[in-house]
Formats: C-alpha cells, structure tokens, sequence
C-alpha cells in the first residue's frame, strides 16, 4: 500500500503545475484544435515537434532510471546472498 500512495502522491506532484497554468491570450488563439484556427497548420506543427522532442527526453530518462534501479535490486540481492561472516 505504501508504495502504491508514493506513486499517487508523484503523479499528482507531476500534473499539478500543468493544472495551475493558465496560457496568455494570444497563445490561446494559436492552439490548433480550437475556434481561431487558420488555414495554416503553422501551431500543429510546433505542438507535433515538441510533443515529439518531450518523448525523446522521457524515453531517454526512463531508460536510464529503469538501468539504475535494475542495477540497484541487483546488487541488493547479491549481497543478501552471500554467506555472513562471523568475526
């Protein structure tokens, strides 16, 4: 249970600056899906490249946190593993 609650707590630390923003009025008009589109696909076009830059980055990040951690469990196991010596 407890590491259950440690992901909540993370995930909620994670999204909550994305709630409290609040854009500025003209970056409003310039998103893609909304009433003031125009002819042009100029937003969508930066909000598919930045999408695709942030999903680089965290592929990346999770990569080398799930590396670590391996490495960390790994090493843990080991040492639980080997014989205690009495001095």
């Amino acid at each position: 249970m407890n590491r259950r609650l440690t992901w909540i707590v993370m995930i909620a630390l994670t999204l909550l600056p994305a709630v409290l923003a609040h854009a500025c009025p003209m970056c409003k008009e310039s998103i893609p899906n909304s009433d003031a589109q125009q002819a042009s696909s100029l937003p969508g076009g930066f909000n598919a490249s930045v999408y695709y830059m942030l999903t680089g980055l965290f592929v990346t990040l999770g990569l080398c946190v799930g590396v670590i951690t391996k490495g960390v469990y790994n090493t843990n196991a080991r040492m639980s593993n080997l014989p205690k010596s009495e001095d």
